[in-house]
């Protein structure tokens, strides 16, 4: 009892805090805040939901996902174009036309259109700009053309999507919100989840409710908890359910109060409340009770006695539905289908519309509510405080002033007397308002006519006779009665006060002809002489005053409307309220469930075919690739003779790298992954992630000798010739003349004898150079097998390794498609299972429907007098308000209670059918 008292203080602080910002609470409302501030996890992502729109925390999980995987890829360009963006220079540039600005700073400066385009731009700049040429100029307006253009394609990208992704996407330098996403993930778990319903998760678009959080989540102690648990006792259970109805109306010292009472007053509870669990199992103490209940209750009826029959449907499928809507994660393959998310989005937008059905509750009890109404100054109170039998003169108006200004309430029996401002006043509106707002609450309206009907009252009239709400209209007779003489008068001489009423009788008639509808009973009563009778000295005076001023003919008149129309209008209204929420989650059902059905049925069917057509292209992909590469090892292989001689050198590195580069091998592996990403695109799938060509393919790994050059070959058999010649000259000097040329010194020619000395000493010469030459082609030969075999062996070292990377990438594709296609399949049979849970809790709503049209059909027969067993079966059919079942032989019996006396209640007809049928 302390936890509920101090919740409702709670509540009543909150509420209290909402006014001082312009924010008005209901105690339902202060009641969903509260029970969201003690939210877990609210604290930490309170400053990140700053600024929520509304959509996104109806949006689903999947929808985040998508724009999780979108978003960053968009904002990229914006990222690296707001990177460049020159905000040091330019303030408004957007507002010229910047392709033509570009187009006339480009051509010569001392051109008219430069000049005059060179002014405009600096007109939106500052004048740090006016030092810029026109080249820099341009330089930074290509720069305001890109940012436009990514600008314009994030705008494209949004266009098509939910505006709430705004909220997901560009900060101030154009980066994804990742704490945004967290925080509204959180906040779609709570709902989903069912710890807060829709409408309270919504609170948080409001600032001035986060404004109460985020003083409350200061100044508060802030408890994860769950609320607290009902009290023991069965009485504290009862005060507990009852004290939130009663608190918004309670000061806080009150509630304090009536907890200390309730301490006292504990044990004498606790037996009131086991003799009210007793009346469920004890028929005799049942019958006896009631018998009492009978004597004490007002004419006008107890309290409509279907609600628990309401609530105790309510809270049998409510249980259903929280035992079978659980929670149930998804992979993160699940969002790369547009269907499946779209079937997964509609099953949780069906879970969650079904759980707020379940949610709201019927009230417990309510008493008949009769408003007072009419023009301002037309005795509304005076009629109140006669019927409530308040002698009291207090609040009643005197002179030209209207006296009421808000409505106040007041009970007497089971009926509470809402006493409403007046109608037609002609300096502010917003009592029209209150009054009006009072009348659509109340089961009864009473139409106080005074002396005339103008346009402001007729037009108000008119709107609640149209409106079908039971209406009794009592003409205002004020003849003057405030002395003992006038009273006596009037006492004697009724009939002269009342001569008038007739033609006020007929404008009333008038204006519901007009309205095109019945018109309602209308009473002439004065007022003034049944108020002024309470306190007559004369007690015998004041009863005949009493009985004529026809305040009794009122009185009667309005317990035979609250029996005939109010009551059974209020039990409809009552199943109404519980049944709507239901009856639209069922159309929903019956509507969309057998699309889901369609679509994952379409699903599951087509994800084996398209898996196979999958694997069968990315295969024959990769066969595709495997030969290209090949046909390159052997081209490549081909070039390696004109290649190698040009290795060896100082730019050895160079030329091989260059050599590798030109073979072009990583496109290969970037053209199978596009090629795989293209037969995803195909499918509307994405890869999620892909393998990476291996590192830089360079020379560095070719190691080679040196290459013999050709021009030492030269130098080294001209040093050797010389060196030769040299040798055969210095010979001569130091040997003389040879032998053979002195022997025949006489018979020969002394000339031909040298020169054939001189070339048998050259071709020895020339055979030394030969022989060098020789060892440095065998060198250079040597040289170029060598390279040879190390290139090609390169070669091959490369294109397996290019070879492994095109096999490791078609394996990783094929794993990751796989995995992707079998998460898939899993997440379709989820979402088959959530699909089927869907179908059964339909069939549970439609009984539950059909048990609410039981106990409204059942309610009203008993209203009408008849026997409520005789109805077995009843249910809302399309063109027909209620049809219901019954034993043939009573079916005539039931029609005659039911379409002959409380047809006009609903707002169709009301069929009877035979239950044998």
């Amino acid at each position: 009892m302390s936890e509920a008292v101090a919740a409702c203080v709670g509540e009543q602080e909150l509420v209290r805090l909402a006014a001082a910002r312009g924010r008005t609470l209901t105690p339902d409302g202060a009641r969903e805040l509260r029970e969201l501030i003690r939210l877990d996890g609210l604290r930490p992502h309170l400053q990140a939901l700053e600024g929520v729109p509304v959509e996104a925390l109806r949006a689903d999980l999947p929808a985040v996902a998508i724009a999780e995987r979108l978003l960053p890829g968009v904002l990229e360009p914006c990222r690296r174009a707001d990177q460049e963006w020159p905000k040091e220079i330019w303030r408004s540039i957007r507002e010229i036309d910047v392709e033509r600005a570009l187009a006339d700073l480009s051509r010569r400066r001392r051109t008219r259109q430069a000049a005059d385009a060179r002014e405009l731009v600096l007109r939106h700049s500052v004048s740090a700009a006016r030092d810029l040429q026109n080249q820099d100029l341009v330089t930074r307006l290509e720069k305001v053309r890109d940012f436009i253009a990514v600008e314009e394609a994030y705008e494209a990208v949004l266009s098509v999507r939910p505006e709430w992704w705004r909220w997901l996407g560009p900060s101030g330098r154009f980066t994804f919100r990742s704490d945004r996403r967290d925080a509204l993930v959180w906040a779609i778990a709570a709902r989903d989840t069912g710890a807060v319903s829709g409408s309270t998760l919504e609170m948080l678009a409001d600032s001035a409710v986060r404004a109460v959080i985020e003083q409350e989540i200061v100044t508060v102690p802030v408890s994860a908890t769950a609320s607290p648990a009902a009290p023991a006792t069965s009485s504290a259970a009862r005060l507990t359910a009852g004290l939130p109805a009663v608190a918004a109306r309670t000061d806080i010292s009150e509630l304090r109060a009536l907890e200390s009472w309730y301490v006292k007053a504990v044990e004498l509870f606790d037996r009131v409340a086991a003799a009210m669990d007793a009346l469920r199992t004890e028929p005799d103490l049942r019958t006896a009770l009631e018998l009492l209940v009978d004597e004490r209750t007002h004419s006008f009826g107890a309290v409509d006695a279907s609600r628990s029959a309401y609530r105790d449907i309510q809270a049998t499928l409510r249980a259903e539905v929280e035992a079978r809507l659980q929670q149930t994660p998804y992979s993160v393959h699940a969002v790369e289908s547009e269907d499946l998310v779209g079937a997964i989005s509609l099953i949780g937008a069906l879970e969650r519309e079904l759980r707020d059905a379940v949610r709201a509750m019927p009230p417990v009890r309510g008493r008949l509510r009769v408003a007072i109404a009419g023009r301002t100054k037309s005795g509304k109170t005076t009629l109140r405080k006669a019927l409530t039998r308040d002698a009291d003169r207090t609040g009643i108006g005197r002179g030209a002033h209207r006296t009421t200004r808000k409505t106040s309430a007041f009970d007497i029996g089971s009926v509470t007397y809402l006493d409403t401002p007046g109608f037609a006043a002609k300096d502010d509106d917003l009592d029209a308002q209150r009054a009006r707002a009072a009348c659509d609450d109340a089961d009864v309206v009473i139409w106080n006519y005074a002396d005339t009907l103008r346009d402001e009252e007729s037009a108000e009239l008119q709107r609640l006779l149209l409106s079908g709400k039971p209406l009794l209209a009592v003409v205002n007779v004020k003849d003057r009665v405030d002395t003992p003489d006038l009273l006596q008068l009037f006492a004697q001489r009724p009939d002269r006060a009342f001569a008038s009423a007739s033609g006020h009788v007929s404008r009333i008639e008038q204006v519901s002809r007009t309205a095109r509808v019945a018109p309602p009973v209308v009473l002439a009563v004065h007022s003034g002489a049944a108020h002024e009778a309470l306190s007559a000295g004369d007690s015998e005076l004041g009863d005949r005053v009493l009985r004529e001023s026809k305040l009794p003919e009122l009185e009667q008149s309005l317990e035979q409307l609250l029996a005939q129309r109010a009551i059974p209008l209020r039990a409809v209204r009552l199943a109404e309220g519980v049944r709507t929420p239901l009856a639209a989650c069922h159309d929903r059902l019956l509507k969309e469930l057998p699309q889901i059905g369609l679509t994952l049925g379409a699903l599951e069917r087509s994800t084996p075919s398209e898996r196979a057509a999958l694997l069968d292209a990315f295969l024959l992909a990769g066969r595709n690739t495997h030969g290209c590469l090949e046909a390159k090892r052997q081209l490549a292989k081909g070039q390696l003779l004109d290649v190698i001689p040009s290795l060896g050198g100082m730019d050895h590195s160079q030329k091989w790298n260059d050599f590798i580069v030109g073979l072009e091998l990583e496109r290969l592996i970037s053209g199978l992954e596009s090629e795989f990403a293209q037969e995803m695109g195909k499918r509307e799938r994405v890869l999620r992630a892909q393998t990476s060509a291996s590192g830089p393919q360079d020379g560095e790994g070719l190691h080679i000798q040196q290459r013999p050059d050709a021009r030492t070959r030269t130098r080294r058999s001209a040093a050797a010739a010389k060196g030769a010649a040299t040798a055969l000259l210095n010979s001569f000097a130091a040997r003389g003349t040879p032998k053979e040329l002195a022997e025949n010194a006489t018979k020969v020619n002394p000339a031909a004898i040298a020169v054939s000395f001189l070339l048998h000493a050259a071709v020895g010469a020339a055979k030394a150079v030969s022989s060098e030459v020789d060892r440095t082609r065998q060198a250079m030969d040597k040289w170029t097998g060598e390279t040879a075999a190390e290139a090609e062996a390169k070669l091959d070292e490369l294109f397996d390794r290019v070879e492994e990377q095109l096999t490791r990438t078609i394996d990783h594709t094929m794993a990751q498609v796989d995995a992707q296609l079998e998460g898939e399949s899993a997440d379709i049979s989820r979402a088959q299972d959530r699909f089927e849970q869907l179908r059964r809790l339909q069939s549970a709503v439609r009984s539950s429907l059909d048990s609410i049209d039981l106990v409204l059909v059942r309610r009203l027969l008993t209203l009408a007098g008849g026997d409520p067993a005789a109805v077995h079966q009843a249910r809302r059919m399309p063109g027909v308000e209620l049809r219901v079942w019954t034993d043939a032989y009573r079916v005539t019996e039931v029609r005659a209670y039911l379409q002959d006396r409380l047809v006009d209640v609903l707002t169709e007809r009301i069929e009877i059918g035979n239950a044998d049928d």
